[in-house]
C-alpha cells in the first residue's frame, strides 16, 4: 500500500546545493525529486526498485577551499535509500586560510530506511574542512549512518597534516536528541595530529538505529564485546573496535592501521544491508 510521500524541498540555485527525495510509489522506492548544483553532481543509477541508490559526487575530484556543500534529503514512509559516494571525498590544500564544508540534513519518515554509506573523507596537506550531519527520525523509521576519516596521501608524505578537520554529527528519534558524535583534530605548533593518531591510519563511527536493524545492531554488540583484544596468532591488533548500545540500536567505532582494513570491518558487519537494499552496496567497488 502506498503511502504519501515527503514534500519536494524548495529548488535552491545556490552553488553546491542539492536535495534528494524518495517515496514509496506502487511497491517499490522511487526517486520524485533529484537536483544539484554545481559543483555538487548527484548520480542516480537505481531509481526504483527495493531501494533507491544515488551517488554524490563533485566536479573536480574533490572539495576545494570555499566549496560549500549542502544536501537536503527527505526519505518517505515506506521507502528506502542508499546515499553513498563513487570514491573517497578529497579535501584539497587551503591556499589562503578558508574551509571547505559539507552539510547534510535528513528527515526519514516512518517505516522508511536510510543508508548513507560514504566513503571517507581524505584530507590532504594544508586543508581545512567542516561537516555537520542532522538526522531526523520519525517513529518506526531506521538508519545506517557510516562516517570515515582516512590520514591522507600517507605515500606522499601527508600523513596527518591537514590544518584541521571538524565533523559534527546529530540523531534525532521522535524529536530527542539520540547522537551527538563530534570529533575535531587540528594540528598545533605543540602537538601533531599524528603523534595523537599513533599507528592508525584510519577512523570509522557507525551508528545503526531503527526496527528494520535493531537485530543486527544487537548482534554486532554481542560479537565486538566477545572479541579478544588481542589476536593469538600476531604481536598485536592491526584494529580496534568498540560497539556501545543505543535504545533500538548502536554505535560501532572502528581504527586501523590500514583503511583497507576498517573498510572489511565494517562491510562484514554490514552485510546485512543487502537484502534490506536489494544489493550489495560495495560489490561494484572491490
Amino acid at each position: 500500500m502506498d503511502r504519501p510521500g515527503p514534500a519536494l524541498p524548495a529548488t535552491s540555485t545556490a552553488a553546491g546545493a542539492g536535495s534528494l527525495v524518495v517515496a514509496h510509489v506502487a511497491s517499490a522506492s522511487t526517486v520524485l525529486g533529484a537536483r544539484a548544483s554545481a559543483p555538487l553532481k548527484l548520480l542516480v543509477p537505481r531509481s526504483r526498485g527495493p531501494s533507491v541508490w544515488a551517488y554524490a559526487s563533485t566536479f573536480g575530484g574533490g572539495l576545494l577551499e570555499g566549496d560549500a556543500i549542502t544536501l537536503d534529503v527527505r526519505v518517505g514512509p515506506g521507502a528506502a535509500l542508499l546515499c553513498s559516494t563513487q570514491a573517497s571525498t578529497k579535501v584539497y590544500k587551503s591556499e589562503s586560510g578558508g574551509s571547505s564544508c559539507q552539510t547534510l540534513s535528513a528527515s526519514v519518515a516512518e517505516g522508511a530506511l536510510f543508508a548513507l554509506l560514504p566513503d571517507p573523507v581524505c584530507p590532504f596537506a594544508g586543508a581545512i574542512y567542516q561537516q555537520r550531519q542532522r538526522i531526523e527520525l520519525a517513529p518506526g523509521a531506521s538508519l545506517v549512518l557510516v562516517d570515515g576519516l582516512v590520514s591522507g596521501r600517507a605515500a606522499r608524505g601527508e600523513r596527518y597534516r591537514f590544518t584541521s578537520y571538524r565533523a559534527v554529527t546529530e540523531v534525532v528519534q521522535e524529536n530527542r536528541l539520540l547522537v551527538l558524535d563530534a570529533l575535531t583534530l587540528e594540528n598545533t605548533p605543540e602537538s601533531t595530529v599524528a603523534e595523537r593518531m599513533g599507528r592508525f591510519d584510519a577512523l570509522a563511527t557507525a551508528v545503526l538505529v531503527g526496527p528494520r536493524v535493531e537485530a543486527a545492531a544487537a548482534e554486532l554488540v554481542e560479537s565486538v564485546t566477545r572479541a579478544p583484544l588481542r589476536s593469538p596468532d600476531r604481536a598485536r591488533n592491526t584494529l580496534l573496535a568498540t560497539a556501545s548500545p543505543l535504545s533500538g540500536g548502536a554505535v560501532l567505532r572502528v581504527a586501523g592501521e590500514e583503511p583497507e582494513d576498517v573498510a572489511a570491518f565494517l562491510r562484514a558487519f554490514l552485510a546485512f544491508l543487502a537484502p534490506l537494499l536489494g544489493g550489495d552496496p560495495w560489490a561494484r567497488k572491490w
